[in-house]
């Protein structure tokens, strides 16, 4: 069997820390790119093959990181190091000869939790902006249930994830607001890993905004409720007078469906710049269509609420339905983005001066940038009636994270070193 000693080398610092920190419960909380599911792998092999016989836990959001992260990251690592090992696909099971099993399961279905005793476990991503904080919760306490399987040094469940939540999210409640002697919280910056490719950390800061870069580039717990939902919106710094019409060919439209009032912006690109150009208000679905006529001659393109697929303003055919049958092309998802994500992509444009806005033209717009702001949970205030501040919002981010989204940088580099 293998020797813990002569496999767990070439670690970086905080990787290492983690890898054999004997806290009931370590977090190792870091920017992208700093090392953290290889940790949490390591980790698990690491307690494996300190105790024969014993079974682990991997967990992730979704099983498509499972598959595209966690499960080659843990073969091929057995692989580099010679021990035998296979995979039951249906079972999402690694056995691991001589050492006992490996479970990987996700966030996604967490009544899959059930049927299995592992002594130690790994929460990757528990703090994603995907994972809202009362499923964290929820996951935290089905592992816990699971984490019951009889080991020498007692039973573990460590952490591995970036703070997408800041100070309002699962772990910084657990390991920072209610710590105890239980927890252990080891931090890593992107830039703490000499292995990234060159231009890695630029390529962070230029997608997100001032803030985010910080949160993902250091590490750190940011409070991303201390001030209004757009911080970085500024009516002087973002003011630009509309073009005329002659001088633009193609718009974008955004609508947000309600009942009693749907807001929309209308917005042209020029390269990587937005212009916020005109606004209005629709009754319901087919005034919307009408409202468009006013634009006649312009190549129109609608981003619509993707709820919008499913029911209508007006209880007949689908609003979505009634826009396309109108002829014109509609550019939405199945479904939504995560709120998070949206205000994410609208703010990497305001900090970066990508996003302009004529406020004569969309006062109201101009107003909810200005004036939404968070509730006690800690999430964008919503309001009942229509139209609302956050109407005017959540039109424009429709349109603005569909053309416009911030996404991580990918980084995977093989055998077992997520570095």
């Amino acid at each position: 069997m293998q020797q813990a000693e002569e496999v767990f080398i070439d670690l970086l610092p905080a990787q290492d820390d983690f890898v054999f920190s004997e806290s009931p419960n370590p977090a190792f909380v870091g920017g992208l790119g700093s090392g953290k599911s290889h940790a949490g792998i390591e980790r698990l092999l690491r307690l494996m093959f300190d105790e024969p016989g014993i079974n682990t836990l991997y967990a992730m959001p979704t099983y498509d990181l499972l598959k595209l992260r966690a499960i080659p990251g843990v073969i091929d690592r057995l692989s580099q190091i010679g021990v035998r090992h296979s995979l039951n696909k249906s079972d999402y099971c690694i056995n691991i000869k001589d050492y006992g099993l490996m479970y990987l399961r996700s966030y996604d279905n967490p009544d899959r939790f059930i049927a299995f005793e592992v002594a130690h476990s790994i929460v990757d991503e528990i703090d994603s902006a995907d994972v809202p904080v009362d499923k964290a919760e929820l996951i935290w306490r089905r592992v816990t249930e699971r984490t019951r399987q009889k080991s020498i040094n007692g039973n573990t469940i460590g952490a591995v994830t970036s703070p997408d939540h800041g100070t309002h999210g699962f772990v910084y409640n657990r390991w920072v607001r209610n710590s105890t002697e239980r927890q252990q919280l080891i931090k890593a910056k992107t830039t703490d890993n000499p292995f990234l490719p060159i231009g890695y950390v630029d390529q962070i800061r230029e997608n997100y905004d001032e803030k985010l870069a910080q949160l993902y580039i250091d590490g750190e717990f940011v409070n991303l409720t201390s001030q209004k939902v757009y911080h970085f919106f500024d009516r002087d710094k973002h003011h630009k007078p509309a073009l005329k019409p002659e001088e633009y060919n193609a718009i974008h439209v955004g609508i947000d469906f309600n009942i009693g009032g749907c807001c929309s912006n209308v917005f042209i690109i020029n390269g990587k710049q937005v212009h916020a150009i005109d606004e209005f208000v629709s009754h319901d679905t087919y005034d919307f269509i009408n409202n468009l006529a006013r634009f006649k001659g312009k190549q129109i393109t609608v981003y619509p609420d993707a709820s919008g697929g499913s029911r209508s303003t007006n209880a007949s055919a689908t609003d979505i339905d009634i826009i396309s049958q109108a002829g014109y092309r509609v550019d939405c998802a199945n479904q939504n983005p995560f709120v998070r994500d949206r205000i994410n992509s609208f703010n990497a444009l305001l900090s970066h001066d990508r996003f302009n806005i004529d406020t004569s033209k969309c006062p109201l717009l101009t107003e909810a940038l200005e004036q939404q702001g968070y509730d006690k949970k800690g999430e964008p205030e919503k309001f009942d009636k229509h139209p609302a501040i956050d109407d005017w919002v959540d039109n424009a981010g429709y349109f603005i994270y569909r053309k416009f989204p911030v996404n991580r940088p990918v980084l995977y580099t093989g055998i077992g070193s997520a570095r």
